[in-house]
């Protein structure tokens, strides 16, 4: 019933572009991202997160939570890794530069220097400065 057209309405392209751009932003791996839009899809993706898992515990209680926060928290690496890449991207560096992310605490520092260093400015190796999915 959720998928019927006549209940939905005809999308616009608006609408298709808006679900397009979001499905890039934290599902790719290709294009590049400047800092306002790395800290709101960072922002969003651990607040969720957050948000998810305090209901969660508060719910079943944290030993009964423990296994599907693991799942929660593995599903968001992709997510996460998503946002880095295209960060990185941003400052002329290849994917591999994000496994720094794993490294304790100085991934931490990786992370919010990201988020803090300005990217190229004009186009590099990874494409333009935008912050939309590539042609």
């Amino acid at each position: 019933m959720a998928n019927n057209p006549q209940i939905q309405g005809p999308r616009s392209a608006e609408q298709e572009a808006g679900r397009e751009a979001f499905a890039w932003l934290f599902f790719g791996f290709n294009g590049r991202i400047g800092r306002e839009a790395y800290w709101l899809a960072i922002g969003l993706l651990w607040s969720v997160l957050f948000v998810t898992i305090s209901l969660l515990v508060s719910a079943v209680g944290q030993e009964a939570a423990a296994g599907p926060t693991l799942m929660l928290g593995l599903a968001s690496l992709w997510l996460e890794m998503a946002i880095l890449v295209k960060r990185q991207h941003d400052r002329g560096l290849p994917w591999f530069w994000c496994l720094l992310a794993f490294v304790p605490v100085v991934g931490m520092i990786w992370v919010v220097a990201a988020g803090v260093i300005p990217g190229d400015e004009g186009p590099n190796a990874f494409g333009d400065r935008a912050d939309t999915p590539p042609a």
